[in-house]
C-alpha cells in the first residue's frame, strides 16, 4: 500500500536508529561498569579502545539487520492499522498531501522550526535552569563534603 511505503520512507531511518540505540545502550552500560569494576586503571584506556572497536562492529551489524527489517515490516504492520482507522478517502487525501509541494516545503522547514522553538524555550528558561544548577551544586557539595565552587555550575552550561 502506497501510504505504508510513504510512512516507511519518512520514518524508517529514524526508527532503525532508535532501535539500534536501544540494543547498543544496555550493552555499553553493562560493559562500561564491568570495565570500571574489573580492569585496573592503568589498562582501562587500552581495554576501552579494543571494546570500542568491537562495539562499532556490533552497532554496524545490528543497524544493518534492523534497517532491513524496518522496510520488510512496514507494510504488514501499517496496512492493517491504516485500513482500520482511515477511510479510503482519508488515505487518498493524506497521500495527495504527502506528495504535494506544500508537504515537501513544510517538511523542509522542520529543523528550522524546531530549532527556533527550542531557542525560545531555552531563552525563556535559561535563568531558572542556571539557578537550579547552582542550587543542585550547593546541595551536592554539602552531601559530598566538598567546599562549594563556582566552576561546577559554569561547566554544566556547556
Amino acid at each position: 500500500m502506497k501510504l505504508a511505503q510513504m510512512q516507511q520512507k519518512s520514518d524508517g531511518d529514524a526508527m532503525a536508529g532508535q532501535l539500534t540505540a536501544s540494543a547498543v545502550q544496555p550493552l555499553l552500560a553493562s560493559w562500561s561498569q564491568r570495565l570500571d569494576e574489573t580492569v585496573p586503571p592503568a589498562r582501562q584506556k587500552e581495554v576501552r579502545d579494543k571494546l570500542d572497536v568491537e562495539l562499532k562492529k556490533f552497532t554496524e551489524n545490528t543497524h544493518k539487520t534492523i534497517e532491513a527489517q524496518v522496510g520488510k515490516a512496514a507494510e504488514s504492520a501499517l496496512v492493517p492499522i491504516f485500513m482500520e482507522k482511515l477511510s479510503e478517502d482519508e488515505m487518498k487525501t493524506i497521500i495527495a498531501y504527502m506528495e504535494s509541494p506544500a508537504s515537501a516545503k513544510f517538511q523542509a522547514l522542520g529543523s528550522d522550526a524546531a530549532n527556533a522553538w527550542a531557542k525560545k524555550v531555552i531563552d525563556a528558561t535559561r535563568s531558572t535552569v542556571e539557578s537550579g544548577v547552582k542550587t543542585f551544586d550547593t546541595a551536592a557539595n554539602k552531601i559530598v563534603g566538598a567546599p562549594a565552587s563556582s566552576g561546577a555550575a559554569s561547566g554544566a552550561k556547556k
